[in-house]
């Protein structure tokens, strides 16, 4: 299929594959975005990451405290309850006795992303090739920021703060409080909060709920994930990695979620003059060109029940690539707001993960549920 793909777009793709292979931190993001994809949809096996030596984990707190770790937990557990791409979480126990989660970045990691960020400026040509009427400085600028933002776990740590607070009115859902004191730009800590692994298809609609409210408050979460997502005994549903997010306009949400609207009453000029006058997105005809295109795209999946599972996922795939002509022509015109970026990425990786939990539900209307 790809051999068939139109050549603005096959040289985009090979600038993406050039710029992973020449960067560490293009290969952590890699396998950090295959990780959230089903095993059927992937098509191939993922080897685990290689957990970071305790010892060197030892030295990165020593280094952002200023004192080794026995200095300021009573307890730290040699064997990690996670590792990511990126880094890979421990639980402790601090002098008072609170016992903690400590996400600690992966040594060098951030050094090596630094280094590679100035690689982006490869994607500037193929990407004007393919979106003409897009300025690619502000869009390269943006993917810029969204990762220095991630490798500051101090950042992460104020930003879980505010979503905490942002969706203590999602019933049924706990957001881990995060230790500013103890936080730094390689150590995020939260309190511990038990839970296990879900596949649980009822949970699909409290992380729904989470993102939709989130984004409603102006905070938009970047990095939904299978292994963000625990349940407790209770049926409580406990949300990790919520410090990885972005500020998004809320009055760009509520013009998103307009649009959504539209979309489901086939109301095609309300969604063509939200696309174009409140977003700003394409110009008056492309925004009618582009509610014909979702619609077949999406094929209901906005507008009736539906099971989201990795069958959806690839008929998905198969029907955007024989349509890829028509998207290409709707490309050259659109000119997104940098902030989309972070909020394609939320709507992306949301979608593959909730695909992992294979639930039926009305999915636009469960998102225009939300307060």
């Amino acid at each position: 299929m790809a051999a068939a793909l139109p050549p603005a777009l096959r040289a985009l793709l090979d600038a993406g594959t050039a710029l992973v292979r020449r960067s560490s931190s293009g290969r952590v993001a890699l396998t950090r975005a295959l990780q959230l994809l089903p095993d059927d949809v992937r098509r191939a096996p993922l080897a685990d990451p290689e957990p970071v030596a305790f010892k060197d984990i030892e030295k990165v707190l020593k280094s952002a405290w200023g004192r080794p770790a026995t200095k300021v937990l009573a307890d730290l557990e040699r064997a990690p309850l996670h590792v990511g791409a990126a880094a890979q979480v421990h639980r402790g126990e601090t002098q008072d006795g609170d016992v903690v989660a400590l996400k600690v970045l992966h040594p060098g990691l951030a050094a090596a992303v630094r280094n590679d960020l100035a690689l982006l400026d490869l994607l500037a040509t193929p990407l004007g090739q393919v979106f003409g009427a897009m300025d690619a400085g502000p869009i390269l600028r943006a993917i810029r920021e969204m990762a220095l933002d991630e490798l500051d776990l101090e950042h992460e740590a104020s930003n879980q703060r505010q979503a905490r607070r942002l969706l203590r009115g999602v019933d049924g859902l706990v957001v881990p409080v995060p230790d500013l004191e103890l936080s730094t730009p390689d150590v995020l800590v939260t309190e511990f909060v038990e839970g296990s692994p879900t596949t649980n298809p009822d949970v699909a609609r409290t992380l729904v709920a989470a993102h939709v409210a989130a984004a409603r408050g102006g905070l938009v979460l970047t990095d939904p994930r299978p292994s963000h997502v625990l349940t407790r005994a209770d049926g409580t549903v406990v949300l990790l990695g919520t410090g990885a997010a972005r500020p998004f306009p809320r009055e760009r949400v509520n013009a998103y979620l307009g649009a959504l609207t539209a979309l489901r009453t086939e109301d095609q000029d309300a969604f063509a003059t939200t696309v174009s006058n409140d977003l700003n997105l394409l110009p008056p005809d492309d925004a009618l060109k582009a509610y014909a295109l979702v619609a077949l795209l999406a094929d209901g999946a906005l507008t009736q029940p539906t099971r989201l599972d990795s069958t959806l996922l690839l008929d998905g795939e198969r029907r955007a690539l024989e349509h890829v002509g028509a998207g290409l022509a709707l490309a050259a015109t659109v000119t997104p707001d940098p902030a989309d970026l972070a909020l394609a990425r939320s709507l992306g990786q949301l979608t593959a993960t909730l695909a992992h939990l294979g639930a039926t539900e009305d999915w636009g209307a469960l998102a225009l549920a939300q307060p």
